[in-house]
């Protein structure tokens, strides 16, 4: 048996022991999150096994683990049914008691999908698999945030367990940041995304274990935004001194990591959370902006607007492509021109989508976006099922507290668990625009927002 197997088994037993000892929304949290930062990615095939005799330097065809391909075990996918599995055991009561509403309709269709594919397309991987596959990363992580982190005490655990568990990345960072090194090859072996990207302005962007250097950079991101809400929340007491090394800490090595679609979300982040004030006055703008961005992500994704084009032959466009080639960001408009080429192939079967995960592959390229991707192997039906229950638990929870009637004129000194929630799941959203590589815990966050007893507080 392969290393990388003898992992996932030691990380699973451990974890499921681990519910022995900790409350199970403790256990949760750490095993997910620890399974995510720390596991090995896959046991990744050499590149000829994609392409034989391919030349290319890097595999830019390899996905990201949150869809359904030819390598279906993987960290996100053990992460989660580890984490299932433990509280299954040692806390059936819990999982009793859950009781689904309409909004958990959309994740469930979305984990059915390739099964109903499965009467008119033939599909690699099976139907089955795939709906096997989705269901261990998409929806799991969905129901235990239903399930266990609806109430305010156990939110604080999940956020504080991801900050506090991120952290412990950052002397790796520093070591890989300063040297090139890369610790993945050290413990598991070599990783197809080693080399990409890895070089920046000044030293290096760390990988450490993650599926890509675009990933770390949008987690530590992620991580810091909630570290930074956790330092200004009233809930610092003791912690204070601690919370803000870790706010500190986080934020140092995003920027450090010179991945700057990571950075511009921090910020964008971090200045949401200092002006929440001033914000909480214009939400009732939320919902237009909601699908103000969903028609721009619409529109990109559609190739109805041809952005490459009008780069190219407009003097806005190449003055922005010129800005971009100088300061080292080249990448986006690459990302960019990938999507468009793929788009002609998407519309054969929009619909319903091809069933077969590697659509892409006589096009001899792939699209970067997680939304081209979803609507290659899933169609639009499919994309439209994936978003809906996390894009509804916003929603229906801005809703609630926007017309409570016991909600006080004034907004809180601090931002909400909901607005920094909402945070995370947007900054996502976007990301996934132009990556594959995700930030996944933004599907146990969306379960979390989803409240039955109105009393609860959030």
């Amino acid at each position: 048996m392969e290393a990388i197997s003898l992992v996932y088994i030691a990380f699973s037993l451990f974890g499921i022991a681990s519910f022995a000892f900790l409350p199970a929304a403790r256990a949760i949290s750490i095993i997910y999150f620890t399974g995510l930062i720390f596991l090995p990615v896959s046991s990744y095939p050499a590149l000829d096994d994609y392409f034989p005799g391919t030349t290319e330097s890097s595999p830019y065809w390899i996905l990201g683990v949150a869809l359904p391909t030819d390598a279906l075990i993987n960290k996100a996918w053990i992460a989660s049914i580890t984490a299932f599995a433990g509280a299954l055991l040692f806390d059936i009561k819990s999982i009793r008691q859950f009781r689904p509403k309409l909004i958990d309709f959309p994740m469930a269709a979305w984990c059915i999908w390739p099964l109903v594919q499965n009467f008119a397309l033939d599909q690699s991987p099976p139907g089955w698999q795939s709906s096997l596959y989705l269901t261990g990363v998409w929806a799991l992580p969905w129901f235990l945030g239903r399930i266990y982190f609806t109430c305010r005490i156990n939110q604080l655990i999940l956020i504080d367990s991801l900050t506090k568990i991120t952290v412990l990345l950052v002397p790796f960072a520093i070591v890989e940041g300063f040297s090139g090194i890369r610790f993945y090859e050290y413990f598991y072996g070599d990783h197809p995304f080693s080399a990409v990207g890895a070089e920046r302005y000044w030293g290096y962007r760390p990988l450490i274990f993650f599926e890509d250097g675009n990933q770390y950079g949008l987690w530590t991101a992620m991580a810091a935004i909630l570290a930074f809400w956790q330092l200004k929340s009233e809930d610092g007491g003791q912690k204070a001194g601690l919370n803000r090394l870790v706010a500190w800490a986080l934020i140092l090595i995003v920027i450090a990591s010179q991945s700057i679609g990571a950075i511009l979300l921090m910020f964008a982040g971090l200045a949401a959370l200092h002006f929440h004030r001033i914000l909480h006055h214009f939400r009732k703008l939320v919902l237009p902006a909601l699908v103000l961005v969903s028609i721009l992500s619409a529109v990109h994704i559609s190739g109805v607007v041809p952005i490459r084009a009008l780069a190219k032959e407009t003097t806005i466009g190449q003055t922005a492509l010129s800005i971009l080639r100088n300061v080292g960001r080249g990448s986006l408009s690459w990302r960019i021109s990938q999507d468009e080429k793929t788009i002609p192939a998407i519309r054969e079967r929009m619909t319903v989508g091809s069933g077969q995960w590697d659509w892409w592959r006589e096009l001899g390229r792939r699209p970067w976006g997680l939304p081209l991707l979803v609507i290659g192997q899933f169609g639009l039906i499919g994309l439209f099922l994936a978003i809906s229950s996390p894009l509804a638990a916003i929603i229906s929870r801005w809703r609630r507290n926007l017309h409570d009637r016991t909600e006080k004129i004034e907004p809180s000194a601090r931002a909400s668990i909901l607005f920094v929630s909402g945070i995370i799941i947007f900054a996502t959203a976007i990301d996934s625009l132009l990556n594959a590589f995700i930030f996944l815990p933004a599907l146990i966050f969306a379960g979390s927002l989803v409240v039955s007893d109105p009393k609860r507080d959030v």
